[in-house]
């Protein structure tokens, strides 16, 4: 590395030289701070008594430690004026987040399987703090299990929820303790370096969520580091933001290099396929607030760090709440769209239409860059799962797979959380154990009906390829929706009516019917088209929906 790249932003490889890095006999510590006239080391390898690290022009602090070994804890102490500060290194790969210390860790681990190229269709959201919180089984036991749901439940890809360490529970790996540290909640590096070869082995992609517009704020963290403000901004109204965490100072060249440096970490070292940015109004806004403007810096930033992402053959995606309307040129972008089918079928049905024109527009307007779904928020939000919010008492899971056949053929890559392919009824807590195939009542049917219309999704062409087209057909019905979806000569009709009245409409094409919310093995009412002659009619049953093959 560089020392003065990094100090001029144009650093993405700090990881290489900061930290506790193995050497013949121990490890050697490095630090940046450069506001501090004395920086020591106190550790398990040095029975916790100080010693001097030696300060260099660029304002970088080392020493060579030849009793350090794996599993030492350490700690740095800053001296600037005549305060004595305490900190964690900001390049730790474990910390101990209960003592406050940074921890030694062995992250050797040789990749075997290669990544391949190929495109996101289908995505899973993990939060790996739920699962294991199961004790009965392994770490590797753990990241199996989800390995096989991504394969029985066809998808491609997974997005994995913020890995770093942090100390609230509630935030969810959400405002970090640092940047760099694996949290050892999920076992540690080595077997979760073992698990991304398992995905890729199966074809799998992942990608992981890294929060670069907040941080911890406690003091032994981050904020005012040296005593100057490395990584954070100057002035208290933009110190911390809505939810008490610190945010990131995204026009300081150090702080740009630290993320700078992260990034490229969980891409070479990880082996990982992309990185998800979490929040992104965080980042572009001031205080994630449209109507404070944008941060200018920070919107030139994120530009630097896709084209690094894309220089690396990786994916940069982003999620954000709103409707996303800016030129940033991220692969894919995880917006609040989708939110307005949850609002509608939370109404009685005789207000549906009221959705009409915003129904519409997702069925002629979404694109490939256009991630949709639902996330872990949809299941948590108000208290109530993603399959509660349906209306009614007896009807949500007809509904939902509804929602789920709209989304399924509308045209763009789709994002759901775990639980919601099953049509899980109770609500998402972080503090809950959560296990695949814990079915309740009928859900298994529901997960039945999930697995099929995954399944036409990745392997039909004219829903899931990006040259695929989209016709809306002019019919009549309360928010009743017909559209056609093409490929080349491949042609699938898709009805979907959202309201509890039944519906014939006169079929403009032969058709062979593919897939029906009603058919019986998902514990529908059995009444299906199956193959039908232009002029004919097409039953759409009250909340069904179905999908036909065009002769």
């Amino acid at each position: 590395m560089n020392t003065r790249d990094y100090l001029e932003a144009k650093s993405f490889d700090g990881y290489k030289f900061f930290g506790a890095h193995k050497k013949d006999r121990g490890y050697i510590f490095r630090l940046l701070a450069p506001n501090a006239s004395e920086a020591y080391i106190i550790g398990d390898f040095n029975d916790w008594e100080k010693q001097a690290m030696r300060k260099y022009s660029t304002g970088v602090f080392s020493i060579t430690i030849d009793q350090a070994k794996i599993g030492d804890s350490y700690q740095y102490i800053l001296v600037n004026g005549n305060k004595e500060i305490k900190k964690i290194d900001p390049f730790a790969k474990s910390i101990n987040y209960v003592e406050k210390s940074s921890v030694i860790c062995d992250d050797s681990y040789k990749f075997k399987i290669k990544k391949t190229k190929t495109e996101v269709k289908n995505i899973l959201q993990v939060f790996l703090g739920s699962l294991f919180k199961d004790k009965t089984k392994s770490t590797d036991e753990i990241f199996k299990s989800i390995i096989d749901h991504c394969k029985e439940n066809n998808y491609d890809c997974l997005s994995l929820m913020p890995v770093n360490e942090y100390q609230n529970y509630k935030s969810m790996g959400y405002a970090p303790m640092n940047l760099f540290s694996y949290s050892n909640r999920y076992g540690d590096i080595i077997s979760f370096k073992r698990f991304v070869d398992l995905a890729h082995k199966n074809k799998i992609k992942i990608l992981l969520e890294l929060d670069i517009g907040e941080f911890d704020p406690d003091s032994m963290g981050l904020i005012n580091f040296d005593g100057s403000n490395i990584y954070n901004y100057d002035y208290d109204d933009i110190l911390y933001n809505y939810y008490g965490s610190v945010n990131f100072g995204l026009s300081n060249d150090l702080a740009r290099s630290y993320i700078q440096s992260a990034v490229d970490y969980y891409l070479k070292e990880y082996k990982i396929d992309g990185i998800y940015f979490p929040a992104i109004e965080n980042v572009i806004y001031w205080q994630g607030d449209k109507n404070r403007g944008i941060n200018k810096d920070s919107f030139d930033f994120l530009s630097k760090l896709n084209t690094h992402i894309k220089e690396s053959k990786a994916l940069s995606l982003a999620g954000f709440s709103g409707e996303y309307d800016h030129d940033i040129d991220f692969d894919m972008v995880f917006d609040n769209k989708t939110k307005a089918c949850v609002n509608m079928l939370k109404d009685e049905p005789i207000k549906r239409d009221y959705y009409k024109n915003f129904i519409i527009d997702l069925i002629n307007k979404a694109t490939s860059k256009n991630l949709l779904g639902f996330s872990f928020v949809d299941s948590f939000l108000n208290e109530a799962s993603f399959a509660m919010k349906m209306y009614s008492d007896d009807k949500k899971l007809e509904q939902l797979k509804s929602l789920f056949t709209f989304l399924y053929t509308i045209k763009s890559p789709k994002m759901l959380f775990m639980g919601d392919d099953s049509g899980d009824l109770r609500t998402f807590s972080v503090y809950n154990e959560f296990e695949f195939k814990n079915y309740e009542r009928n859900i298994v049917d529901f997960n039945t009906y999930y697995k099929d219309i995954s399944d036409l999704f990745i392997n039909e062409r004219s829903l899931s390829d990006k040259g695929s087209e989209v016709s809306l057909l002019d019919i009549e019905g309360f928010s009743l929706y017909a559209y056609k979806r093409s490929f080349k000569n491949e042609n699938l009709l898709v009805v979907i009516n959202f309201t509890d009245i039944d519906y014939k409409i006169e079929s403009p094409y032969d058709l062979e019917e593919i897939i029906n919310t009603e058919d019986l093995k998902y514990k529908g009412s059995g009444n299906i088209n199956g193959s039908l002659s232009k002029g004919e009619s097409v039953n759409i049953m009250p909340f069904g929906s179905a999908i036909f093959r065009i002769k």
